[in-house]
């Protein structure tokens, strides 16, 4: 069984000084036998920058 998810890999600030997550996707492979079983993941090329308040409720009122 094959699914994705992106994993945080650092934080970085824009020319403004605003904090982003730089994330990287990856693959996560499971047995198949259940959800709790162990599998492993595979990183992908893919990468995003998600700015820190869309992940957190810092800043947020």
């Amino acid at each position: 069984m094959e699914d994705e998810a992106w994993r945080s890999v650092d934080i970085i600030r824009d020319t403004d000084g605003v904090p982003h997550v730089l994330q990287q996707k990856v693959l996560v492979f499971t047995s198949g036998v259940s959800e709790e079983s162990a599998g492993y993941t595979k990183p992908a090329l893919e990468h995003r920058l998600v700015p820190l308040k869309d992940l957190t409720k810092f800043g947020q009122t």
